[in-house]
């Protein structure tokens, strides 16, 4: 896979728009980009994580109540950062400010908890053709500058498809997409 930008983007849903514009613009400091209409009920809040998109995804309509998906946290660097600073938005969704290179993480990095360590590591590699790098536990693959994180936790409950709020996909912006 010939990634088009060499970021990965991440998406979150909300029925709370004010609270979680706040939180994201001024606690940890995103730049707002645009507003982007997606659906009748439903307009995303595009904001810059260095080169990574942070997709607020507001929806008119109340949100199932689902349980959490495997995006678990999503970690931003910045240069001078003393030490991690973890964070809760408004609705749950967990952010850490690291210093630059902490833990490999150079731009972002995404935390997933995955039901089957094995079968996502050849997903990443064999599928998506991501580099694997070393990690004393679980596994981590570079995608560009962004580094995505998996921690194998059994037992994980399977979703019925549909998606609630919080944190809910990644975005990869490929070249040759129909090949």
């Amino acid at each position: 896979m010939e990634l088009a930008k060499p970021q990965v983007d991440i998406g979150l849903s909300t029925n709370h728009l004010d609270p979680m514009l706040a939180f994201w613009q001024q606690k940890v400091g995103l730049r707002f980009d645009h507003a982007l209409p997606v659906r009748r009920g439903q307009t995303q809040y595009r904001h810059d994580a260095l080169g990574s998109v942070v997709k607020i995804n507001h929806h008119v309509h109340p949100l199932p109540a689902t349980p959490p998906s495997g995006y678990r946290e999503l970690m931003i660097s910045r240069e001078l950062q003393p030490g991690p600073e973890s964070m809760i938005d408004p609705d749950g969704n967990r952010v850490c400010i690291v210093p630059k290179g902490y833990q490999g993480i150079d731009q972002i990095g995404i935390r997933l908890t995955v039901r089957d360590l094995a079968s996502h590591r050849r997903f990443y590699t064999d599928a998506l053709g991501l580099r694997e790098e070393a990690r004393s536990q679980g596994a981590a693959f570079r995608a560009g500058e962004t580094l995505i994180i998996l921690e194998e936790q059994t037992g994980l409950p399977v979703g019925d498809g549909a998606r609630g709020s919080g944190w809910g996909y990644i975005t990869f912006q490929v070249y040759r997409v129909d090949e």
